[in-house]
């Protein structure tokens, strides 16, 4: 039997920390292969809508984050602060594209859709592509349209997204009432390794290092 790492990744589509996090996390499962092509890696994405308060249309974006961390100069230096972290992994996010801070239910809803009916890998990929909008291009993930859209392109019928949007787990997920970790991104590595925040690749690659060579002993 190969090697296994089980990884448990929570993150909220609004938190820029959590893209430089998803990131950081892929750069080291690159490294990762290298050393260790055998290696099995399973990841369980785990989205937690952090704020489900924010109004269905969304919010003011800039005078959110005013209100939120006190002035203007204040929002500027938080952002020059996370861009500055995400140059690390080659990113750079484009706050002042971006006009609304959306109410993500819908977005997280079909997240999970996505990976009760196609797995895992789509469900990245739609992981993926929601970051694109929001944090490179200033869309609007909240938008009902946009949602719609998104629903297509990902070619899932109306009434399987219907079905499962009346289930009792879509109700949780939209809600905001899944079981949430104290802060976003959070990684935990075979159900025992738990590390919070954007952490570099190095670090990541460190902490599974540490359980493959557990194993090996």
């Amino acid at each position: 039997m190969p090697n296994t790492i089980q990884i448990e990744f929570s993150f909220d589509l609004v938190c820029p920390w959590c893209l430089i996090g998803k990131v950081s996390l892929e750069q080291a499962l690159g490294k990762l292969r290298e050393q260790y092509p055998s290696v099995e890696v399973n990841i369980e994405w785990k989205g937690m809508q952090l704020l489900p308060d924010v109004p269905e249309r969304g919010l003011s974006f800039q005078d959110f984050y005013e209100k939120r961390l006190g002035s203007r100069e204040a929002v500027s230096l938080r952002q020059q602060q996370v861009n500055d972290a995400a140059a690390h992994v080659d990113l750079h996010i484009n706050f002042q594209r971006i006009k609304t801070f959306p109410n993500t239910a819908k977005a997280h809803a079909l997240l999970a859709c996505m990976s009760a009916h196609f797995g895992t890998e789509a469900e990245e990929k739609l992981l993926d592509r929601l970051f694109e909008i929001y944090f490179f291009m200033g869309g609007d993930i909240g938008d009902k349209e946009l949602i719609c859209q998104l629903v297509n392109d990902c070619e899932i019928s109306r009434e399987i997204l219907d079905v499962w949007l009346d289930s009792p787990e879509s109700n949780v997920v939209m809600n905001g009432c899944r079981p949430q970790v104290a802060s976003v991104p959070h990684y935990v590595f075979n159900q025992k390794t738990e590390i919070s925040g954007a952490q570099t690749p190095e670090k990541l690659l460190s902490a599974m290092l540490n359980i493959l060579q557990g194993k090996l002993q």
